[in-house]
């Protein structure tokens, strides 16, 4: 478990908006979606994508075009219980 990573990915605001733009969105969302709704530039949204992907906070497929961005919630799960487990 890479918690550092995580925590670090969603410890910058914008970048924890774009991950609840994402949660949100239940069969995936595109960049310029996420851009769109987040009121963040195309090319920043990309970088901060990247380092959510990295992170394993999200999975991106190529769908024609476009990427589509899921959140993984279940690496959200593994990050709560291991905080929660690890607190005790």
């Amino acid at each position: 478990m890479d918690a550092v990573a995580k925590l670090s990915a969603l410890a910058q605001p914008t970048r924890l908006e774009i991950y609840l733009a994402i949660a949100q969105a239940t069969n995936g969302i595109t960049s310029t979606e996420v851009a769109d709704q987040t009121g963040t530039m195309p090319n920043n949204t990309s970088v901060h994508l990247a380092v959510l992907r990295n992170a394993g906070l999200v999975s991106s497929t190529k769908e024609g075009r476009s990427v589509i961005y899921k959140a993984k919630r279940d690496a959200l799960r593994r990050l709560t219980t291991y905080l929660l487990e690890s607190a005790n």
